[in-house]
């Protein structure tokens, strides 16, 4: 997920386009990524591993996992979405979302980022499923200086924390280091040579541990919005941290993929949704990589009362405006058949799906008055049509 919002906690990913920062980032002229950064290796690429399982994942709070799983509605999922501030591990008050405490012992809280609760250590264990997608946030959003201190080694107690949390679970960790790291709302990344050694010297402390359930995930934004705050397009393999260190790649699916921009007169048109996902799979392909769709959710679309709506006002129109209804046929031929048809013609690298099943409307840093944009409520287990297709497309899928 994105957080876009400045007045908003940057602790929880987010996929969201916040009217107030976009504004005041054009209002201020900021530019976004500077040209420093590291180039992918030299090296020739490893194959991608044949007959690598296809994973669902499911998150991305809590509360939207424990009732994705109580519905019995769809797929038993492979693995579990969750979020973790980096910085926060030994903040008493929220521990940064990993359940455990300063000791490392696990506790029973569930803090709540105005976006649902979130437990690592309780999405790790309480639902019986192994594998766990953790977004790990190390933005500047509310650490100034953190990247410099963590780049230092300053910060390795912190990531020794994480090592021991590792430890006390049986994974397969995907850590998500840094995840949507060209995003102009994660402040702090946009200097990419020094987000590829944040990056390097997290993967080097957790090997230096023996952490060795853990595959490391290099998430891209993939996204319209990025691309409309910075009025530009941006090299994404200045942010590579190397073949040695990734496992994965990663990028963010929310829009339908021919999706244009809509207000009038744009000062800069973007790539489509499609030729963003696009770069990244090629990318994929050339680092000899897996994908990971590590955020997936139909955009300001409601599955409970079937309808779509405007988004931001920097794409579409005002959050919530422009109501349009939708029959089931036609909320599963607008986002999810292309979905699968993405999945299904790029099945030589894409391996994962985390899909977001949330009722984002209801979480206060989504709903009104919509300063991050308006999400809807993408639970799959409300809608019977939807959830019965997905089922099917699911299997259809993990079976190619």
């Amino acid at each position: 997920m994105r957080k876009y919002a400045a007045k908003l906690p940057h602790k929880m990913p987010m996929a969201a386009l916040c009217t107030v920062l976009c504004m005041s980032l054009v209002a201020c002229g900021w530019s976004g990524a500077g040209d420093d950064g590291v180039a992918a290796d030299s090296g020739e690429p490893t194959a991608i591993a044949e007959g690598r399982p296809k994973l669902l994942i499911i998150g991305q709070d809590l509360g939207a996992i424990r009732g994705y799983m109580a519905s019995d509605c769809c797929p038993r999922p492979d693995g579990l979405t969750a979020y973790i501030d980096f910085y926060d591990m030994f903040t008493p008050d929220d521990f940064g979302g990993l359940g455990l405490d300063a000791e490392g012992d696990p506790i029973d809280l569930e803090f709540d980022w105005d976006a649902g609760p979130v437990s690592a250590w309780k999405t790790a264990t309480e639902f019986g499923i192994d594998g766990l997608a953790i977004g790990l946030s190390i933005t500047e959003n509310e650490h100034p200086g953190g990247l410099d201190r963590l780049v230092s080694g300053e910060l390795d107690d912190h990531i020794r924390q994480l090592g021991h949390f590792f430890s006390m679970i049986p994974g397969p960790v995907y850590l998500r280091v840094g995840y949507e790291f060209d995003g102009a709302w994660n402040h702090g990344y946009e200097d990419a040579g020094r987000f590829a050694n944040v990056f390097r010297r997290i993967v080097d402390v957790l090997r230096e541990q023996g952490v060795d359930n853990v595959e490391y995930v290099w998430q891209g934004a993939a996204a319209v919005a990025d691309e409309i705050i910075d009025q530009r397009h941006e090299d994404i393999s200045l942010w590579y941290p190397g073949d040695d260190y990734v496992d994965w790649m990663g990028l963010s699916w929310f829009m339908n993929p021919d999706e244009t921009i809509r207000i009038e007169s744009p000062p800069y048109v973007p790539p489509t949704p499609g030729e963003l996902a696009d770069e990244i799979l090629e990318f994929a392909r050339e680092r000899g990589k897996p994908v990971m769709i590590a955020e997936a959710a139909p955009q300001a679309m409601d599955l409970l009362d079937g309808f779509i709506a405007d988004h931001s006002p920097i794409w579409d129109g005002e959050p919530a405006g422009n109501r349009l209804d939708m029959s089931d046929e036609e909320i599963w031929d607008y986002w999810f058949a292309p979905l699968f048809a993405l999945m299904n013609d790029n099945d030589d690298v894409i391996r994962a799906l985390a899909y977001i099943n949330a009722n984002w409307d209801s979480q206060a840093m989504w709903g009104p008055p919509y300063e991050s944009g308006f999400w809807g409520d993408t639970r799959l287990e409300v809608n019977d049509e939807i959830a019965a297709r997905f089922t099917v497309a699911i299997e259809s899928w993990r079976g190619r």
